[in-house]
Formats: structure tokens, sequence, C-alpha cells
């Protein structure tokens, strides 16, 4: 079919023009030939020209082109660490390619590595493509992964399976699995479970034990194996007393008679994270306050506590170096004006009788306090429940409310932008509107504000009532813990994955703050790393809005780096590569999950010595038949323009015969 842009009415031009050429070229005039032959070559010149200015429209042909295809068929191996120490470890698909080639478009898809296989994605990759059928050579062993069954599901060619390995119980003890939290608190403990798997051993004991990076025994436990089939989870619990990322062995004891001792051993990683914080309690004088203080916030483990006057830090007797935190009891002062001491720490400011207002008001903290009188007042708590900064339970807050009075300034509040207020002071059942308890984080920097004094007698009261101090000691902490929460203000900041998996690619990214904390690129910033048998040195590449680092292939162990710049920025920190065995975790091939995806989509198991039927079941594909719609240029079609040279060539000859040229 031939289609064009222009209407049809515009190929009767293309006729006309040239028959108008021919009948001007050869009727107009008197012609050296006679009537016969001018009929003759105005018909070539008038059908050369037509095909000429036809052309001109850009025509295009449009034609149905069937093709035949050989069928695709992919050849799936098995090459993971299973297969590979099996009695069929020599069979390979590979080897049948030369003589399927002659017959079907072949795909070779080797799958699988030293610890893990994933039939799964091999079957998913597939799925929509035009593939004929799949022959899959795998143990079977799937550890990793979507389902094989589910990913057969809706395949629209068959899977057929050659069934490798043996499926014969071996006399074997492993750990089946291990489960622990990545993270953990120093200081605390930490639960592993292990999982114990035996075949054929009935009878026989074990031990599990597990060690530190430094070889030393944490934890023990007795394994008694007491039937052929036996599995058994044990639950140990690890002291957590060094911060940072550590390495831990979990060992199962070897047993007389088992095939193989690979698989008796784990090795897991656990960032220990040292939650503690420093908090200096700052003090314009000695007050009941201060012990109450210091025991509510020590109430929680990661918080360690000092009690320091204001005169020992301005003399220099104290430094703020380790310290995370700041209370500012009473100050600044009429005595002590300064708390430069404690500049760029977060600041709890509880407001009593010795604060000097004026003062406290220059530092500009979020709250501003215009006195009215030199007088004080007795207020008591009431909870604001839109406070969002953190959590207060609402048994908490009805208990505060019911607590004594502290003793505050007396005094109007001026709030800066982000100061929301958890406790509202109360005169005399009057709601005074001033916040008694508030908090804020404005550019990063967090504040928070007890406006009264007197939080000994609130800690004696909650005992008198509940026979405990939870309740006011758990407002403390939280108002402790919200306010030492300090973001990180370091100027490069490098970010990494706690762990990453042996053979997957590790990437890193940093950031670089000038002096504003504007992120930058504008300088060179390298990275030194150190493994158990690694040391290197490796630059980062400027990527948008900071720097990336891709490192090589990184073997299982504890890595640690140190990125710096060369004016003297570093940022340290650590990452484990984890080496994933989950080959060695099963020791037995199931042949049943290769007859459930082949039963699923039609195909056939066999053995990999005797694939006859394998290659009867291939025989009867067919090739595939395509149909196509096929466009091309008239002008690009050989014919076409040989047409019209033959004309033009034929009209030239005749008029040299003729004697006209």
């Amino acid at each position: 079919m031939i289609l064009t842009d222009h209407p049809w009415p515009f190929v009767l031009l293309c006729l006309l023009a040239g028959v108008a050429y021919a009948a001007v070229l050869y009727f107009v005039g008197r012609q050296p030939v006679g009537r016969g032959w001018r009929w003759a070559l105005a018909a070539l010149r008038c059908v050369a020209v037509s095909a000429i200015a036809f052309l001109l429209l850009a025509p295009m042909t449009r034609q149905t082109v069937t093709e035949r295809q050989k069928p695709h068929l992919v050849l799936a191996q098995d090459v993971s660490q299973s297969v590979r120490r099996s009695a069929d470890s020599a069979f390979s698909l590979q080897a049948l390619v030369p003589e399927l080639e002659e017959r079907f478009r072949v795909s070779y898809v080797p799958f699988g590595n030293e610890g893990s296989t994933d039939i799964g994605a091999v079957l998913d990759r597939y799925r929509g493509d035009d593939v004929a059928a799949l022959v899959l050579a795998s143990d079977g062993l799937h550890n990793r992964g979507t389902s094989p069954t589910s990913a057969a599901e809706g395949l629209a060619f068959p899977v057929h399976c050659v069934a490798l390995g043996d499926t014969t119980p071996q006399r074997d003890a492993l750990l089946a699995d291990l489960r622990c939290n990545r993270i953990a608190l120093s200081g605390t403990t930490f639960p592993v479970e292990v999982t114990v798997a035996a075949s054929l051993l009935k009878g026989r004991g074990s031990k599990i034990t597990v060690h530190d990076g430094e070889g030393r025994q944490l934890a023990s436990l007795p394994v008694a194996i007491d039937d052929d089939d036996f599995s058994a989870t044990y639950s140990l619990l690890l002291q957590a007393d060094r911060a940072g990322m550590q390495r831990y062995v979990v060992a199962l004891a070897a047993v007389d008679g088992e095939r193989s001792l690979e698989n008796n051993r784990l090795t897991f990683y656990v960032d220990v994270i040292d939650a503690r914080r420093h908090v200096a309690i700052l003090a314009h004088a000695p007050h009941p306050d201060l012990g109450a203080l210091k025991r509510a916030i020590e109430s929680n483990p990661n918080f360690e506590v000092e009690v320091v006057m204001a005169d020992e830090a301005e003399r220099g007797r104290w430094k703020a170096e380790g310290v995370d935190m700041a209370v500012l009891h009473n100050l600044p002062s009429a005595a002590h004006p300064s708390i430069a001491f404690a500049d760029g720490l977060p600041q709890l400011f509880v407001i009593g009788t010795q604060t000097d207002l004026g003062r406290f008001n220059a530092l500009h903290s979020g709250l501003e306090i215009v006195a009215k009188a030199r007088r004080l007042n007795e207020v008591t708590a009431l909870w604001r429940s839109e406070f969002s900064l953190f959590s207060l339970d609402d048994g908490d807050a009805s208990i505060l409310e019911s607590l004594p009075p502290l003793t505050a300034p007396f005094g109007e509040s001026r709030l800066g932008a982000g100061v929301q207020t958890l406790l509202v002071a109360r005169l005399a059942q009057i709601d005074t509107r001033q916040p008694l308890v508030a908090a804020s984080v404005q550019n990063g920097q967090r504040r928070a504000w007890i406006w009264g004094e007197g939080l000994w007698r609130w800690r004696l009261a909650d005992y008198q009532m509940h026979k405990s101090h939870e309740h006011v000691d758990r407002l403390v902490s939280q108002l402790v813990t919200f306010t030492a929460m300090q973001s990180s203000r370091e100027r490069l900041q490098v970010e990494a994955q706690r762990s990453y998996d042996e053979g997957e690619p590790v990437a890193l990214r940093a950031v670089l703050y000038n002096e504003n904390f504007e992120a930058v690129n504008d300088s060179e910033v390298k990275l030194e790393l150190k493994g158990d048998s690694l040391q290197a040195e490796y630059p980062f590449r400027r990527a948008a809005g900071g720097y990336s680092l891709s490192l090589p292939p990184l073997k299982e162990g504890l890595y640690r780096y140190r990125a710096s710049t060369p004016d003297g920025l570093t940022s340290e920190g650590s990452f484990a590569v984890e080496a994933i065995r989950l080959e060695q975790r099963r020791t037995s091939a199931d042949h049943t999950l290769l007859a459930t995806v082949a039963r699923l989509t039609g195909g056939v198991v066999v053995p990999p010595d005797g694939t006859a039927p394998l290659m009867d079941s291939l025989a009867s594909l067919k090739p595939t038949l395509y149909s196509h719609t096929r466009y091309a240029e008239f002008l690009r079609l050989p014919l076409v323009l040989a047409l019209i040279i033959l004309l033009l060539a034929a009209e030239w000859a005749l008029r040299k015969y003729h004697g006209t040229l």
C-alpha cells in the first residue's frame, strides 16, 4: 500500500505535470520524427516526469512482513557453593549450548555464589519475555529472595529442571540461624538467639560458645542432641561493654562423625552505641535542688552527672570538655553574671530567687522575663497537652499538677519562635499563662527552662504520695534527654551503613560544611581505610551537594575509616562487611522444590545423567512467527529509481537513434 501525507488530488497534478511537459516537448513546433515515434517518446517522458513529481510528495509504502525466528531457550546453571561441593559438580548446561544453538536462540545464565542462592530472581528475570522454555540445573537449595514457587506461578513458559545434588540426609550438626539486634547500648545486655540443627546424630552432645573479636569467651551453653532430625533454639545474653562496631563469633563444638565443620561457625557484628551523656549541674550556690536534680537525672542509666559551683568554673577548675549538657541553677546571678563556661552546650535553666533576670534576658535564649516587682510567687503546674517536642504520660501530668508549688520570680514572659510550653504556672488556682516548664529547638540549639526552684519538694511529695520518685524523675529525665540530644555540628561528616554484605558495593558519602554550615565541595577529601588485612587510601569524588566514594569489593571483616581534608577537618567511623554463608546451613538437596516449580509451569524434572526426556520436550518447541508492519520511503526503493532511469535512458536512446539529440 502506498501512503502520502498530501491529498490524493496532488497525484493528478503530478500526472498533469508529466502530460504537460511531454506535450510541450514533443507536440509544440515541428519535430524531425514521425507521429508514432513522437507518441512513444512523449509517453516515456510523461511517465518519467510524473514519477519524479510524485516522489516530491514523499510517498511511503506499507508492507506486512512475517518473519520466522528460532525459539528463545534459557539455560540457568546453579554455580553456588552447595552445587560445587556435590557429586554432580561437573555437570554444566553450558556443554549443551553448541548442540542447542542449531535450533534455538540460547542464553546461558549462571547464578548463585559462595554465600547464597536466589532461584526466584532467575525466574522473575524472564517473566514477560519471549522465552520458549527455561532449563534450570540446581540442587533446589534456595535461601535468599523471592520464593521460587511464587515466582513460578503465572509464567508463560515451561521450566524444566535438572536435579543436582543428593537428597540423602547427611550426618551433620550446624548453626542453622542466628538472630539479634544489630544495635545495642553500651553498658547494657542484649539477647542473641542461635538455632542449632543436626541430622543422624541422636544421643550426641555439643556446646555453643560465643567469643568477641579478641577471642575472649563471653558465653557458652551445652547442646544435647536428642533426635536424628534435631532443631532447637538457644538464647544467650551478651554484655555490651565496649562502644563502637564489635565483632562476635558463635561456634558449635564439633561432633564425632559429622560431615562438615564449615557450618559450625557464624560471625556477626553489633554496633554498640555509647548513649551515655555527661551532664554538668552548674549552680550559683549550694541548694537542695541540686541533689534532687542529680538523683533524678541519674535515674536514667544513660546519664552521668556532676555538680559544679559557678566560682569553680570561673576560676578554671572545671572545663566543659566531654560535657554534653549544662543545667544552670540560678545562673546567671549577680555574683556570677557570666555563663561563658557553658557556651555551646545544650542548656536547661532553673530560674530561681538568685537568677539575675536582666542578665538572663541578655542571653536571648528564647525566654525573656519582664520583672514587675521584687517579689516571688508560689506557683503550681498545669499541663498543656499541645506540647509536641516529647510526650508526657497522662498519668504523670495529673500527678505533677497535684505537687506542691515552686518558688518563682514574679514577672511576665516573652517567648521566642519555636518555644513550646509543657507546664503552665498556676497562681492560687488561676492560670497565669506563664510557662513553668518549656523547651525549644532554635537553629540546631536545644534549650529548656524551669521557671521556679523547689524541685526537691516535688520529689519529696512524689515519694510521700506514691512511695516512688518515678513521676518527677521521669519528667526531669525526659527534659534532660530532649535537651542533651544536640545535633552533630561536625563540619566534615561521612555517611556509611553499619554493615554491608560481602561482595556488594560499599558506597560512602561525605558532606563538608563551611563555617556557616553551608554544604560545599571545594576541598579535597580523602579516606584512610583499615581492616584486618587491608590498609589503603582512597580519594572522594565530588558529587552534587557533597562527595561520594565507591570502594572495591571487600572481604568479610571489621573496617575503620578516617576521612580528612587538607585543612585538618576529620571524621572517623567504622562499618562491617558480613559474609553471607546461607549455603552452609543445609547439606541435602531439595528436589521437592524443583518438582513443584516444574509442575506449576508444565516442565519436567530429569537427573543429570538422564536428559533424554528433556531433549524430547525441547524438540517440540516450534519457531516463532512474527508479523509486523514495515514502512519505507518510495525514494529509497531501488526499483523505483531504476525504473525512472530506465525510462529516461530509453527516451535518450530513441532520440539518439533518430538523430534528434
